[in-house]
Protein backbone atom coordinates (compact mmCIF):
# COMPACT_ATOMS: atom_id res chain seq x y z
CA UNK A 1 0.00 0.00 0.00
CA UNK A 2 1.61 2.86 -0.85
CA UNK A 3 2.66 5.80 1.94
CA UNK A 4 0.99 8.38 0.23
CA UNK A 5 -2.42 6.79 -0.05
CA UNK A 6 -2.17 5.88 3.96
CA UNK A 7 -0.84 9.14 4.70
CA UNK A 8 -4.38 10.95 2.53
CA UNK A 9 -6.31 8.04 4.59
CA UNK A 10 -5.17 9.58 8.01
CA UNK A 11 -5.16 13.34 6.82
CA UNK A 12 -8.59 13.21 5.36
CA UNK A 13 -10.32 11.31 8.28
CA UNK A 14 -8.83 13.84 10.81
CA UNK A 15 -9.99 16.61 8.05
CA UNK A 16 -13.08 15.34 7.85
CA UNK A 17 -13.69 15.78 11.81
CA UNK A 18 -12.78 19.09 12.06
CA UNK A 19 -14.59 20.10 9.03
CA UNK A 20 -17.89 18.39 10.61
CA UNK A 21 -17.17 20.77 13.46
CA UNK A 22 -17.04 23.77 11.22
CA UNK A 23 -20.23 22.73 9.86
CA UNK A 24 -21.65 22.22 13.13
CA UNK A 25 -20.34 25.81 14.22
CA UNK A 26 -21.28 27.59 10.82
CA UNK A 27 -24.86 25.49 11.50
CA UNK A 28 -25.02 27.38 15.00
CA UNK A 29 -24.16 30.44 13.91
CA UNK A 30 -26.95 30.48 11.53
CA UNK A 31 -29.17 29.29 13.81
CA UNK A 32 -27.85 32.31 16.14
CA UNK A 33 -26.98 35.46 13.59
CA UNK A 34 -28.47 33.86 10.42
CA UNK A 35 -27.78 36.50 7.44
CA UNK A 36 -27.24 39.66 9.67
CA UNK A 37 -25.01 42.97 9.99
CA UNK A 38 -23.83 41.55 12.93
CA UNK A 39 -22.64 38.13 11.31
CA UNK A 40 -21.31 40.50 8.44
CA UNK A 41 -18.92 42.41 11.29
CA UNK A 42 -17.33 39.24 12.13
CA UNK A 43 -16.58 37.94 8.66
CA UNK A 44 -14.91 40.70 7.71
CA UNK A 45 -13.05 40.90 11.13
CA UNK A 46 -11.31 37.45 10.54
CA UNK A 47 -10.65 38.07 6.94
CA UNK A 48 -7.15 39.69 7.92
CA UNK A 49 -5.71 36.99 9.82
CA UNK A 50 -6.90 34.38 7.30
CA UNK A 51 -4.95 36.46 4.52
CA UNK A 52 -2.01 36.58 6.78
CA UNK A 53 -2.59 32.93 7.88
CA UNK A 54 -2.17 32.10 3.84
CA UNK A 55 0.82 33.92 4.31
CA UNK A 56 2.58 32.64 7.40
CA UNK A 57 0.83 29.63 8.15
CA UNK A 58 -0.12 27.00 5.61
CA UNK A 59 0.38 29.27 2.28
CA UNK A 60 4.07 31.05 1.48
CA UNK A 61 6.01 29.78 4.47
CA UNK A 62 4.71 25.97 4.79
CA UNK A 63 5.91 26.12 0.79
CA UNK A 64 9.28 27.50 1.51
CA UNK A 65 9.41 25.28 5.11
CA UNK A 66 8.79 21.89 4.38
CA UNK A 67 10.71 21.33 0.90
CA UNK A 68 14.05 23.18 2.59
CA UNK A 69 13.47 21.10 6.10
CA UNK A 70 13.14 17.84 4.24
CA UNK A 71 16.57 18.56 3.43
CA UNK A 72 18.11 18.99 6.42
CA UNK A 73 19.67 16.44 8.81
CA UNK A 74 20.18 15.52 12.70
CA UNK A 75 20.86 18.74 14.95
CA UNK A 76 20.78 20.88 11.31
CA UNK A 77 17.00 20.42 11.03
CA UNK A 78 16.33 22.09 15.02
CA UNK A 79 18.55 25.01 14.65
CA UNK A 80 16.30 25.72 11.07
CA UNK A 81 13.09 24.78 13.29
CA UNK A 82 14.00 27.36 15.64
CA UNK A 83 15.15 29.82 13.22
CA UNK A 84 11.74 29.70 11.74
CA UNK A 85 9.74 29.99 14.42
CA UNK A 86 11.61 33.18 15.79
CA UNK A 87 11.34 34.51 12.59
CA UNK A 88 7.59 34.01 12.83
CA UNK A 89 6.60 35.04 16.27
CA UNK A 90 8.98 38.33 16.15
CA UNK A 91 6.90 39.13 12.57
CA UNK A 92 3.59 38.30 13.50
CA UNK A 93 3.78 40.09 17.10
CA UNK A 94 5.43 42.98 15.76
CA UNK A 95 2.57 43.38 13.37
CA UNK A 96 -0.07 43.58 15.39
CA UNK A 97 1.21 47.33 16.35
CA UNK A 98 0.08 48.77 13.22
CA UNK A 99 -3.51 46.66 12.97
CA UNK A 100 -4.42 47.38 16.57
CA UNK A 101 -3.81 51.65 15.65
CA UNK A 102 -4.94 51.13 12.60
CA UNK A 103 -8.18 49.28 12.54
CA UNK A 104 -10.38 51.15 11.40
CA UNK A 105 -8.71 52.66 8.42
CA UNK A 106 -8.61 48.49 7.48
CA UNK A 107 -11.66 47.89 7.98
CA UNK A 108 -12.60 50.68 5.46
CA UNK A 109 -10.03 48.70 2.98
CA UNK A 110 -11.57 45.63 3.38
CA UNK A 111 -15.36 46.23 3.95
CA UNK A 112 -15.92 49.60 1.62
CA UNK A 113 -20.13 48.65 1.64
CA UNK A 114 -20.50 48.21 5.42
CA UNK A 115 -22.40 50.52 7.26
CA UNK A 116 -20.99 52.90 9.46
CA UNK A 117 -22.25 51.21 12.52
CA UNK A 118 -21.05 48.01 11.24
CA UNK A 119 -17.17 49.27 10.60
CA UNK A 120 -17.58 50.33 13.95
CA UNK A 121 -18.54 47.01 15.52
CA UNK A 122 -15.60 45.15 12.96
CA UNK A 123 -12.77 47.67 13.92
CA UNK A 124 -13.42 46.32 17.57
CA UNK A 125 -13.81 42.78 16.72
CA UNK A 126 -10.65 43.10 14.29
CA UNK A 127 -8.09 43.94 17.65
CA UNK A 128 -9.65 40.35 18.97
CA UNK A 129 -9.05 38.77 16.17
CA UNK A 130 -5.28 39.53 14.89
CA UNK A 131 -3.54 37.74 18.00
CA UNK A 132 -5.23 34.21 16.10
CA UNK A 133 -2.78 34.74 13.44
CA UNK A 134 0.14 34.11 16.10
CA UNK A 135 -0.62 31.20 17.34
CA UNK A 136 -1.87 29.76 14.30
CA UNK A 137 1.61 30.62 12.38
CA UNK A 138 2.90 28.68 15.34
CA UNK A 139 0.98 25.93 14.33
CA UNK A 140 1.84 25.41 10.65
CA UNK A 141 5.64 25.32 11.49
CA UNK A 142 4.77 22.57 13.49
CA UNK A 143 2.70 20.56 11.48
CA UNK A 144 4.95 20.89 8.45
CA UNK A 145 7.91 19.21 10.91
CA UNK A 146 5.10 16.69 11.94
CA UNK A 147 3.82 15.94 8.39
CA UNK A 148 7.71 15.75 7.02
CA UNK A 149 7.91 12.93 9.57
CA UNK A 150 4.85 10.98 8.39
CA UNK A 151 3.00 12.48 11.52
CA UNK A 152 -0.75 13.69 9.70
CA UNK A 153 -3.61 12.55 12.06
CA UNK A 154 -2.63 15.10 15.34
CA UNK A 155 -2.15 18.27 13.04
CA UNK A 156 -4.89 17.95 11.09
CA UNK A 157 -7.29 17.09 13.97
CA UNK A 158 -6.11 20.37 16.07
CA UNK A 159 -8.27 22.49 14.02
CA UNK A 160 -11.39 21.12 15.91
CA UNK A 161 -10.47 22.40 18.65
CA UNK A 162 -10.91 25.33 17.35
CA UNK A 163 -14.04 24.86 16.04
CA UNK A 164 -15.59 23.45 19.12
CA UNK A 165 -13.98 26.47 20.85
CA UNK A 166 -15.83 28.75 18.72
CA UNK A 167 -18.93 26.63 19.22
CA UNK A 168 -19.10 26.89 22.90
CA UNK A 169 -18.45 30.75 22.92
CA UNK A 170 -21.63 31.03 20.38
CA UNK A 171 -23.63 29.36 22.22
CA UNK A 172 -22.62 32.10 25.25
CA UNK A 173 -22.84 34.79 22.97
CA UNK A 174 -25.68 35.79 25.55
CA UNK A 175 -23.62 36.82 28.01
CA UNK A 176 -21.73 39.51 25.80
CA UNK A 177 -22.45 42.43 24.35
CA UNK A 178 -22.59 42.53 21.52
CA UNK A 179 -23.53 39.22 21.28
CA UNK A 180 -21.32 38.67 18.09
CA UNK A 181 -18.05 39.18 21.35
CA UNK A 182 -18.19 35.96 22.16
CA UNK A 183 -17.43 34.18 19.03
CA UNK A 184 -14.61 36.50 17.81
CA UNK A 185 -13.65 35.65 21.75
CA UNK A 186 -14.05 32.14 21.01
CA UNK A 187 -12.22 32.27 17.48
CA UNK A 188 -8.88 33.61 18.85
CA UNK A 189 -8.85 31.09 22.13
CA UNK A 190 -9.38 28.41 19.61
CA UNK A 191 -6.35 28.90 17.53
CA UNK A 192 -4.14 29.24 20.86
CA UNK A 193 -5.70 25.66 21.35
CA UNK A 194 -4.43 24.28 18.22
CA UNK A 195 -1.34 25.26 18.41
CA UNK A 196 -0.86 23.63 21.85
CA UNK A 197 -2.15 20.63 20.53
CA UNK A 198 0.96 20.32 17.92
CA UNK A 199 3.61 21.52 19.83
CA UNK A 200 2.75 18.65 22.54
CA UNK A 201 3.05 16.69 19.52
CA UNK A 202 6.11 18.12 18.82
CA UNK A 203 8.04 17.41 21.76
CA UNK A 204 6.96 14.18 21.86
CA UNK A 205 9.18 13.59 18.95
CA UNK A 206 11.88 15.43 20.19
CA UNK A 207 11.78 18.95 19.20
CA UNK A 208 12.07 21.81 20.60
CA UNK A 209 11.84 25.53 20.85
CA UNK A 210 15.65 26.78 21.42
CA UNK A 211 17.33 29.86 21.23
CA UNK A 212 18.79 28.93 17.96
CA UNK A 213 19.03 31.36 14.97
CA UNK A 214 20.98 30.84 11.97
CA UNK A 215 20.83 33.80 9.39
CA UNK A 216 22.26 31.51 6.62
CA UNK A 217 19.02 29.44 7.16
CA UNK A 218 16.49 32.47 7.54
CA UNK A 219 18.45 33.47 4.15
CA UNK A 220 17.35 30.48 2.09
CA UNK A 221 13.68 30.48 3.38
CA UNK A 222 13.60 34.15 2.41
CA UNK A 223 14.73 33.15 -1.17
CA UNK A 224 11.69 31.24 -1.11
CA UNK A 225 9.27 32.88 0.49
CA UNK A 226 9.57 36.69 -1.42
CA UNK A 227 8.28 34.58 -4.63
CA UNK A 228 6.00 32.88 -2.33
CA UNK A 229 4.71 35.03 -0.58
CA UNK A 230 3.89 37.11 -3.43
CA UNK A 231 1.63 34.18 -5.21
CA UNK A 232 -0.20 33.17 -1.94
CA UNK A 233 -0.55 37.21 -1.04
CA UNK A 234 -2.12 37.61 -4.70
CA UNK A 235 -4.33 34.57 -4.66
CA UNK A 236 -5.72 35.26 -0.58
CA UNK A 237 -6.52 38.66 -2.23
CA UNK A 238 -9.59 37.20 -4.47
CA UNK A 239 -11.04 36.46 -0.98
CA UNK A 240 -10.47 39.97 0.09
CA UNK A 241 -11.84 40.96 -3.06
CA UNK A 242 -14.89 38.60 -3.14
CA UNK A 243 -15.87 39.75 0.20
CA UNK A 244 -15.23 44.06 -0.54
CA UNK A 245 -17.55 43.44 -3.32
CA UNK A 246 -20.18 41.55 -1.32
CA UNK A 247 -20.33 44.40 0.70
CA UNK A 248 -22.23 46.11 -1.68
CA UNK A 249 -24.54 43.57 -2.40
CA UNK A 250 -26.36 44.54 0.16
CA UNK A 251 -26.83 43.77 4.03
CA UNK A 252 -26.17 40.03 4.49
CA UNK A 253 -23.90 39.65 1.52
CA UNK A 254 -20.83 38.50 3.37
CA UNK A 255 -22.69 36.12 5.10
CA UNK A 256 -24.30 34.27 2.17
CA UNK A 257 -20.89 34.08 0.36
CA UNK A 258 -19.27 32.69 3.43
CA UNK A 259 -22.19 30.28 4.50
CA UNK A 260 -21.95 28.63 0.57
CA UNK A 261 -18.48 28.51 0.82
CA UNK A 262 -18.44 26.68 4.20
CA UNK A 263 -20.15 24.01 1.89
CA UNK A 264 -18.09 24.05 -1.08
CA UNK A 265 -14.82 23.84 0.86
CA UNK A 266 -15.92 20.71 2.90
CA UNK A 267 -15.03 18.41 0.06
CA UNK A 268 -12.14 20.45 -1.02
CA UNK A 269 -10.49 20.67 2.48
CA UNK A 270 -10.83 16.74 3.20
CA UNK A 271 -9.94 15.41 -0.37
CA UNK A 272 -7.57 17.72 -2.14
CA UNK A 273 -5.85 19.86 0.32
CA UNK A 274 -5.61 16.43 2.37
CA UNK A 275 -3.53 14.81 -0.66
CA UNK A 276 -1.69 17.89 -1.55
CA UNK A 277 -0.54 17.81 1.77
CA UNK A 278 0.72 14.59 2.09
CA UNK A 279 2.33 14.79 -1.41
CA UNK A 280 4.26 17.71 -0.78
CA UNK A 281 7.08 15.90 1.30
CA UNK A 282 7.00 12.96 -1.10
CA UNK A 283 7.76 14.65 -4.08
CA UNK A 284 9.89 17.14 -2.19
CA UNK A 285 11.96 13.90 -1.15
CA UNK A 286 11.77 12.22 -4.20
CA UNK A 287 12.90 15.56 -6.04
CA UNK A 288 16.12 15.98 -3.87
CA UNK A 289 16.96 12.22 -4.53
CA UNK A 290 16.24 12.70 -8.17
CA UNK A 291 13.89 9.77 -8.36
CA UNK A 292 11.75 11.00 -11.41
CA UNK A 293 9.56 7.17 -11.26
CA UNK A 294 8.80 7.57 -7.88
CA UNK A 295 8.18 11.36 -8.71
CA UNK A 296 5.83 10.68 -10.88
CA UNK A 297 3.91 7.98 -9.53
CA UNK A 298 3.02 9.67 -6.59
CA UNK A 299 1.59 12.96 -8.62
CA UNK A 300 -0.60 10.95 -10.94
CA UNK A 301 -2.05 9.14 -7.55
CA UNK A 302 -2.51 12.29 -6.09
CA UNK A 303 -4.47 13.52 -9.54
CA UNK A 304 -6.57 10.45 -9.53
CA UNK A 305 -7.12 9.95 -5.88
CA UNK A 306 -8.08 13.95 -5.79
CA UNK A 307 -10.67 13.54 -8.57
CA UNK A 308 -12.23 10.29 -7.56
CA UNK A 309 -13.75 12.76 -4.75
CA UNK A 310 -13.91 15.94 -6.60
CA UNK A 311 -15.94 14.91 -9.62
CA UNK A 312 -18.89 13.06 -7.55
CA UNK A 313 -18.56 15.74 -4.67
CA UNK A 314 -19.19 18.69 -7.73
CA UNK A 315 -22.38 16.50 -9.37
CA UNK A 316 -23.56 15.86 -6.12
CA UNK A 317 -23.44 19.76 -4.84
CA UNK A 318 -24.67 20.74 -8.40
CA UNK A 319 -27.75 18.53 -7.58
CA UNK A 320 -28.22 19.07 -4.28
CA UNK A 321 -27.45 22.47 -3.29
CA UNK A 322 -31.40 23.43 -1.81
CA UNK A 323 -31.49 19.84 0.30
CA UNK A 324 -28.36 20.45 1.51
CA UNK A 325 -28.20 23.92 3.12
CA UNK A 326 -31.65 23.75 4.28
CA UNK A 327 -30.14 20.36 6.15
CA UNK A 328 -27.32 22.40 7.71
CA UNK A 329 -28.69 26.04 8.06
CA UNK A 330 -32.17 26.65 7.80
CA UNK A 331 -33.36 27.25 11.12
CA UNK A 332 -33.33 29.62 13.99
CA UNK A 333 -32.67 33.08 11.95
CA UNK A 334 -31.83 31.54 8.96
CA UNK A 335 -35.39 31.39 6.58
CA UNK A 336 -36.00 29.73 3.37
CA UNK A 337 -35.13 32.83 1.49
CA UNK A 338 -31.75 32.85 2.99
CA UNK A 339 -31.52 29.26 1.44
CA UNK A 340 -32.43 29.88 -2.00
CA UNK A 341 -30.05 32.25 -2.70
CA UNK A 342 -27.16 30.74 -0.50
CA UNK A 343 -27.77 27.56 -2.33
CA UNK A 344 -27.78 29.21 -5.37
CA UNK A 345 -24.47 31.09 -4.69
CA UNK A 346 -23.04 27.33 -4.04
CA UNK A 347 -24.25 25.90 -7.02
CA UNK A 348 -21.73 28.13 -9.02
CA UNK A 349 -18.84 27.54 -6.77
CA UNK A 350 -19.37 24.12 -7.12
CA UNK A 351 -18.42 23.85 -10.71
CA UNK A 352 -14.87 25.10 -10.10
CA UNK A 353 -14.73 22.39 -7.18
CA UNK A 354 -12.49 19.70 -9.60
CA UNK A 355 -10.62 22.66 -11.00
CA UNK A 356 -9.36 24.15 -7.88
CA UNK A 357 -8.74 20.30 -6.96
CA UNK A 358 -6.62 19.98 -9.39
CA UNK A 359 -4.61 23.00 -9.15
CA UNK A 360 -3.56 22.63 -5.47
CA UNK A 361 -1.83 19.59 -6.54
CA UNK A 362 -0.46 20.87 -9.52
CA UNK A 363 1.19 24.22 -7.31
CA UNK A 364 3.00 21.58 -5.09
CA UNK A 365 4.64 20.20 -8.11
CA UNK A 366 6.68 23.65 -8.51
CA UNK A 367 7.00 23.83 -4.92
CA UNK A 368 8.94 20.36 -4.64
CA UNK A 369 11.19 21.83 -7.04
CA UNK A 370 11.74 24.97 -5.20
CA UNK A 371 9.73 26.99 -7.88
CA UNK A 372 7.71 29.55 -6.36
CA UNK A 373 8.31 31.86 -9.03
CA UNK A 374 5.66 30.57 -11.45
CA UNK A 375 2.75 29.93 -8.96
CA UNK A 376 3.35 33.36 -8.43
CA UNK A 377 2.24 34.37 -11.69
CA UNK A 378 0.00 32.56 -12.29
CA UNK A 379 -1.72 34.10 -8.61
CA UNK A 380 -1.63 37.20 -10.53
CA UNK A 381 -3.58 36.37 -13.62
CA UNK A 382 -6.02 34.34 -11.57
CA UNK A 383 -6.45 37.89 -9.19
CA UNK A 384 -6.86 39.53 -12.28
CA UNK A 385 -9.43 37.52 -13.91
CA UNK A 386 -11.52 37.25 -10.66
CA UNK A 387 -11.58 40.89 -9.91
CA UNK A 388 -12.38 41.79 -13.00
CA UNK A 389 -15.39 39.26 -13.23
CA UNK A 390 -16.73 40.28 -9.99
CA UNK A 391 -17.34 43.51 -10.89
CA UNK A 392 -18.89 42.59 -14.43
CA UNK A 393 -20.90 39.66 -12.67
CA UNK A 394 -21.61 41.15 -8.70
CA UNK A 395 -23.75 44.32 -10.12
CA UNK A 396 -25.89 42.22 -12.06
CA UNK A 397 -26.21 38.65 -10.51
CA UNK A 398 -25.02 39.57 -6.81
CA UNK A 399 -23.39 36.91 -4.81
CA UNK A 400 -24.05 34.52 -7.43
CA UNK A 401 -21.87 36.11 -10.43
CA UNK A 402 -19.03 35.99 -6.95
CA UNK A 403 -19.48 32.14 -7.23
CA UNK A 404 -19.37 32.15 -10.58
CA UNK A 405 -16.13 34.43 -11.22
CA UNK A 406 -14.56 32.69 -8.64
CA UNK A 407 -15.05 29.22 -10.52
CA UNK A 408 -13.49 30.66 -13.74
CA UNK A 409 -10.57 31.72 -11.96
CA UNK A 410 -9.90 28.52 -10.85
CA UNK A 411 -10.17 26.81 -14.20
CA UNK A 412 -7.96 29.23 -16.22
CA UNK A 413 -5.24 28.57 -12.90
CA UNK A 414 -5.57 24.94 -12.88
CA UNK A 415 -4.49 24.95 -16.95
CA UNK A 416 -1.94 26.99 -16.28
CA UNK A 417 -0.19 25.42 -13.61
CA UNK A 418 -0.98 21.79 -15.01
CA UNK A 419 -1.26 22.16 -18.94
CA UNK A 420 2.00 20.00 -19.27
CA UNK A 421 0.83 17.46 -16.38
CA UNK A 422 -1.90 16.96 -18.06
CA UNK A 423 -0.59 16.15 -21.85
CA UNK A 424 1.77 13.37 -19.80
CA UNK A 425 -0.74 11.44 -18.57
CA UNK A 426 -1.52 7.86 -20.68
CA UNK A 427 -4.01 6.33 -22.10
CA UNK A 428 -4.82 4.18 -18.44
CA UNK A 429 -4.83 7.47 -16.56
CA UNK A 430 -7.65 9.02 -19.01
CA UNK A 431 -9.25 5.60 -18.51
CA UNK A 432 -9.60 5.88 -14.73
CA UNK A 433 -10.46 9.32 -14.92
CA UNK A 434 -13.27 8.21 -17.38
CA UNK A 435 -14.38 5.32 -14.80
CA UNK A 436 -14.79 8.40 -12.58
CA UNK A 437 -17.39 10.00 -14.66
CA UNK A 438 -19.07 7.51 -15.73
CA UNK A 439 -19.69 6.55 -11.76
CA UNK A 440 -20.61 10.58 -11.31
CA UNK A 441 -23.33 10.52 -13.79
CA UNK A 442 -25.16 6.90 -12.52
CA UNK A 443 -25.17 8.81 -8.89
CA UNK A 444 -26.58 11.81 -10.32
CA UNK A 445 -29.47 10.18 -12.40
CA UNK A 446 -29.92 8.37 -9.18
CA UNK A 447 -30.37 11.56 -7.40
CA UNK A 448 -32.60 13.81 -9.93
CA UNK A 449 -34.63 10.57 -10.03
CA UNK A 450 -35.56 10.28 -6.26
CA UNK A 451 -35.23 13.13 -4.62
CA UNK A 452 -38.74 14.09 -5.10
CA UNK A 453 -39.46 11.55 -2.32
CA UNK A 454 -37.15 12.60 0.38
CA UNK A 455 -38.47 15.94 1.67
CA UNK A 456 -37.55 15.90 5.24
CA UNK A 457 -34.44 16.71 7.29
CA UNK A 458 -33.98 13.06 8.10
CA UNK A 459 -34.86 11.46 4.83
CA UNK A 460 -31.90 14.36 2.97
CA UNK A 461 -29.74 12.63 5.05
CA UNK A 462 -30.53 9.17 3.94
CA UNK A 463 -31.01 10.70 0.34
CA UNK A 464 -27.02 11.77 0.62
CA UNK A 465 -26.03 8.07 2.15
CA UNK A 466 -27.81 6.37 -0.35
CA UNK A 467 -26.19 8.34 -2.90
CA UNK A 468 -23.09 8.04 -1.48
CA UNK A 469 -23.20 4.12 -1.93
CA UNK A 470 -24.61 4.08 -5.30
CA UNK A 471 -21.57 6.27 -6.31
CA UNK A 472 -18.97 3.53 -5.11
CA UNK A 473 -21.26 0.46 -6.04
CA UNK A 474 -20.72 2.41 -9.21
CA UNK A 475 -17.10 2.71 -8.91
CA UNK A 476 -16.61 -0.62 -8.04
CA UNK A 477 -18.80 -2.64 -10.40
CA UNK A 478 -16.36 -0.59 -13.50
CA UNK A 479 -13.54 -1.50 -11.81
CA UNK A 480 -12.22 1.60 -10.21
CA UNK A 481 -8.52 1.37 -9.04
CA UNK A 482 -8.96 3.78 -6.47
CA UNK A 483 -12.17 2.31 -5.24
CA UNK A 484 -10.31 -0.31 -4.15
CA UNK A 485 -7.12 0.64 -3.08
CA UNK A 486 -9.00 3.14 -0.82
CA UNK A 487 -11.16 0.09 0.46
CA UNK A 488 -8.18 -2.05 1.10
CA UNK A 489 -6.80 0.71 2.87
CA UNK A 490 -9.87 0.74 5.13
CA UNK A 491 -9.34 -3.02 6.10
CA UNK A 492 -5.99 -2.95 6.67
CA UNK A 493 -5.74 -0.09 9.02
CA UNK A 494 -8.90 -1.32 10.24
Amino acid sequence: MSKLLRHTFLFSLATLISRLLGLLRDATFAHYFGISAEYDAYLVAILLPFFLRKIFADGALSSAFIPLFTRKQGKDSQVFLSTTIWFVLITTVLLYIPVYLFSDQIVLVLGTGLSESTMELTSYLLKITYPFIIFISLWAIATGVLNSKDIYFGPAFAPALSNLCSIVFIFLSSYFSPRILGPTIGFTVGGILQFLLVFYILRKIHFRMTLDFNFKDLKSIMNLFGPALLGVAVASLNTLVDTNIATWTGTGGVSTIQYALRIYQLPLSIFAISVANALLPKLSYSSSIKDEKEYNKNLKDSIELTLFFAIPSMFGLIFLNNEIVALIYQHGSFTFEDTLITAKTLLYYSIGLPFYSLHTIFIRTYHSKLNTRYPSLVAVVMLSVNAILDVLLAFRYGVVGIAFATSISGIIGMFMTGFNIIKGLTGEDWVEIFKIFIASAFMSIFIVTCKGFFDSRLLVVLLIALSVIVYFLSAYLIGSKKLKLAINLFLKRK
